[in-house]
């Protein structure tokens, strides 16, 4: 009884052992099938291989019996399935980018090519803003070898990376990708001229991108080409006076701003402005009598081809080109009395060759003035019907019920000595023909004092003499010398009491 009691004991023990042993082997088996890694996309175009191959399992030993079974009672071991392992996906092989150039870049773009690669499903795209960030930021997906990256700031430093992929099981694997490192263009500047006297001085907006700013310079010394006149180093220096120039010389300029990243430069488009020294700014006299503005300036050191008149109802505001005069000197129609108006006077030459010599128009500078719009002059009411006389412009216009019949060139009283008087006063009567002082005979007469200051024709002074600065040491004892053709059609259409207004 005891003998088979044992027996029976030690035979139940070893099955025991058995079964937990294979237990324990399928436990191994689950835990290494839950194990394998799956592909991660990244925004980094060079991916790392993240497959691991999965841990071969082994078989567990069983324990050996210390005694010997009986061969009427075998212990029979339930079969154990081996575990195998899963199988691991192979990683399809992708082909790396070769020959990635730049086609083009723009303030805002950047167009890139390279060669196609075999096999590929796509290409990805990644950049990295090199000024602002330190990580790549995965853009597109696209199917040509060839991108253009927009919606980028100006001169700005890039890293474009681009990789080609295939897809196999829902997953993108990446090749060896290649990176270019570049930058957008700068933004052009903005360029206006200051000064055009005894020396030439541009003004420009700034370009905060930018390293600096190259300006070159063309003139006749140059042969016709932009040879680099001056290096600014700092994008806050935003003008350049240049005095090496000679007044009635031609100079054109470009400005180029620049971005300067280690070994390469980035330029930005050129700004071209033409100038000429001895255009300055005229200095403008302005007055208003008779619901009009009066300008007179005196005439550049270099003599221009006409002087353009602007003006606007705001200072900072839009003008409008009101015309062009060869004179020194305009007036403006009837403007609205009481409101005040801001006024510009530009020079400007043409200069070019024999076969073109208006090639290039090019500009001066130029000052605003205000005046108010002054309907009465010397207090005195006018109306649409008189005669203006102005002494700085030697000048004169007759207008009859608001509408100019005539406008002719004159020469007033001797500067300093005979001045004709200014002020508001009235055509007292008319003469033709007519003796006055000295015996001068005149076919045309219309006195307008009573000291006998009038409006006569001078067939003593010859076609030149009229207008301009005569006056000053060749005037009249006071009276306005006037065309003939001019003072005939006045005094035909005039009526004794219409107001002469002398300014």
């Amino acid at each position: 009884m005891t003998f088979k009691f044992k027996h029976a004991l030690a035979a139940m023990l070893a099955v025991l052992t058995v079964v937990c042993s294979v237990a324990g082997t399928l436990a191994v088996s689950a835990a290494e099938t839950g194990a394998q890694s799956s592909t991660e996309e990244t925004v980094s175009s060079e991916i790392t291989d993240m497959d691991t191959e999965p841990t071969q399992a082994t078989e567990a030993t069983e324990p050996t019996e210390p005694t010997t079974q009986p061969a009427t009672e075998p212990t029979t071991e339930p079969p154990v399935t081996p575990t195998v392992p899963p199988t691991q996906p192979i990683k399809p092989s992708v082909g790396a980018i070769k020959n990635l150039t730049r086609t083009k870049s723009t303030t805002n773009s950047l167009s890139f090519k390279w060669d196609k690669v075999n096999g590929a499903k796509g290409y990805v795209i990644y950049y990295r803003n090199n000024d602002a960030h330190k990580n790549f930021s995965r853009l597109t997906y696209i199917k040509s070898n060839a991108c253009t990256v927009k919606n980028l700031k100006s001169g700005t430093w890039y890293d474009v990376r681009i990789a080609a992929y295939v897809e196999q099981g829902g997953v993108k694997y990446e090749g060896k990708s290649q990176t270019y490192r570049t930058a957008t263009l700068p933004n052009s500047v903005s360029v206006s001229l200051k000064e055009s006297g005894s020396a030439i001085k541009l003004s420009w907006n700034k370009i905060p991108q930018a390293t600096g700013y190259k300006i070159y310079r063309m003139s006749r010394n140059t042969n016709g080409k932009y040879v680099l006149y001056k290096t600014i180093t700092s994008n806050s220096t935003t003008s350049y006076r240049d005095t090496g120039v000679k007044q009635g010389k031609a100079y054109y300029y470009q400005i180029k701003a620049y971005r300067a990243i280690k070994k390469n430069t980035y330029y930005s488009s050129p700004s071209t402005i033409r100038c000429m020294a001895g255009l300055s700014a005229p200095s403008i006299s302005i007055g208003s009598k008779l619901s009009r503005a009066n300008l007179t300036w005196k005439k550049t050191p270099v003599t221009p081809t006409a002087y353009e008149i602007f003006y606007s109802t705001s200072k900072n505001g839009k003008y409008t080109k009101l015309g062009e005069t060869k004179n020194a000197f305009y007036n403006t129609k009837k403007l609205t009395a009481g409101k005040t108006y801001y006024f510009r006077v530009r020079a400007y030459r043409y200069v070019g060759s024999s076969s073109n010599p208006k090639k290039y128009k090019i500009l001066g500078t130029y000052q605003t003035k205000g005046v108010k719009i002054s309907k009465n002059a010397y207090g005195v009411s006018v109306g649409g019907t008189y005669v203006e006389i102005s002494i700085n412009q030697q000048h004169m216009w007759y207008y009859r019920n608001g509408k100019l019949v005539v406008e002719t060139d004159v020469v007033t009283g001797n500067y300093g000595t005979n001045d004709t008087p200014k002020g508001a006063y009235s055509i007292i009567y008319k003469a033709s023909p007519a003796t006055l002082m000295q015996n001068s005979h005149v076919t045309f007469w219309l006195p307008f004092t009573s000291d006998g200051c009038g409006i006569h024709d001078a067939s003593w002074r010859a076609s030149w003499e009229y207008g301009g600065t005569r006056y000053k040491g060749h005037g009249s004892h006071g009276c306005v010398n006037t065309p003939y053709n001019a003072v005939k059609k006045i005094y035909n259409n005039i009526s004794s009491g219409t107001r002469v207004v002398v300014y």
